[in-house]
């Protein structure tokens, strides 16, 4: 908790139902022991009072506080549970009950209890928080954001509460809205990397391209090697077509990680589209070493080699592609180009029949010229 359980847990010294001197004493003591953080000499005394005066109501909830502190939580639930037996209405105790059982694992027990708390004392706003948090996590996503935004109204600068206030947005397919709490996450702790990555993404995912490059800068500013967004500022660069800054995104992407398929793939195909072949081809090589069955890359860089008329190392791709994909007729037709600068017109005819017969169109054109004599 970003509070400390012991704000909550500070016990004044009072004596509400004490029929005994003794039991006010030991309960006060346990009291100056819990301020000095001794909760296991505390423990010892809020023991003693309840067995000078076992309806006590305080020193169960006392006992129960100081074990919660120490992380007992089953023992603590014992003894909030025998505070609430005396007094229903004590809204701490139903609180802290809560809190004990959602450390144990009942959760949707804790749910009932947390309501029961805020009912009874509103000002008990964080049981609206572990409310939403546990319904995040139960994928009940309306409640939680309810919870979240009755949290939010009395502590509008918590930051985390906004972010999973954003992640229930998200899960509900609200972008907009989710955009907006990560925002305001943001407003309360500018440092929050995870609430603007995740701006960062919507907003990407939203088209927003130059608002996610925002946020990608200021997270790539203050990690020169956060891969994943370094990913999507050079996504977003490529879909407004600044490709030498996409470029430059993903050589620092292979800096990172030589073997990075998506810096690889789109170098590549940034690599084609600039013309240059060289850099292509050598992109697709590092790529079909390690995937040597995936036809784009073998396409791709048959294409490079193409330009570059290095047209046996061409064929052996176009080979090997259609082989994997004898459906292919974009394959049969570059096959077919690629025979003719081999002079082999005979295979190059074959291959623009079939071509054709796959339905590839501009293999009709070539069809007449190149066959005629057969």
């Amino acid at each position: 908790m970003k509070y400390t359980l012991l704000a909550l847990l500070f016990i004044a010294v009072v004596s509400l139902n004490a029929q005994s001197a003794e039991a006010i004493t030991a309960y006060n003591d346990a009291v100056g022991a819990v301020q000095a953080k001794d909760h296991a000499t505390a423990i010892q005394l809020y023991s003693k009072s309840i067995e000078i005066d076992p309806l006590y109501v305080n020193s169960y909830y006392g006992r129960g506080s100081s074990k919660l502190a120490l992380k007992k939580y089953e023992e603590a639930k014992t003894d909030f549970s025998k505070c609430l037996k005396l007094d229903e209405t004590h809204a701490k105790a139903w609180y802290y009950l809560a809190y004990c059982q959602m450390k144990t694992g009942s959760e949707d027990i804790a749910v009932d209890l947390f309501d029961k708390a805020a009912t009874l004392d509103p000002e008990l706003d964080k049981a609206y928080y572990y409310k939403a948090f546990i319904q995040l996590k139960s994928k009940n996503y309306n409640l939680a954001i309810k919870d979240f935004k009755s949290y939010l109204a009395k502590n509008p600068s918590n930051a985390k509460a906004y972010f999973n206030l954003g992640v229930c947005y998200y899960k509900e397919d609200i972008p907009q809205l989710a955009v907006e709490a990560f925002a305001n996450a943001l407003k309360s702790d500018p440092d929050y990397e995870d609430a603007r990555y995740e701006k960062a993404k919507l907003l990407y995912k939203m088209e927003d391209y130059s608002g996610a490059i925002q946020d990608l800068d200021l997270l790539i500013a203050k990690n020169a090697n956060n891969s994943d967004a370094l990913k999507y500022r050079a996504s977003s660069y490529l879909k407004l077509d600044m490709d030498q800054k996409a470029a430059d995104d993903y050589h620092r992407l292979m800096d990172l990680n030589p073997e990075d398929d998506t810096a690889l793939k789109n170098l590549g195909a940034l690599a084609l589209k600039t013309k240059d072949y060289a850099a292509a081809a050598n992109y697709y090589t590092i790529l079909i070493e390690d995937s040597p069955d995936t036809g784009a890359y073998l396409k791709n860089r048959s294409l490079a080699y193409m330009q570059l008329s290095e047209w046996p190392s061409a064929l052996e791709d176009l080979n090997r592609l259609i082989e994997l994909s004898p459906n292919n007729g974009d394959a049969f037709y570059n096959r077919s180009n690629v025979h003719l600068q081999l002079n082999d017109t005979e295979s190059a005819c074959s291959d623009m029949r079939k071509s054709a017969q796959l339905g590839f169109e501009q293999a009709f054109n070539y069809i007449a010229g190149l066959c005629d004599n057969e």
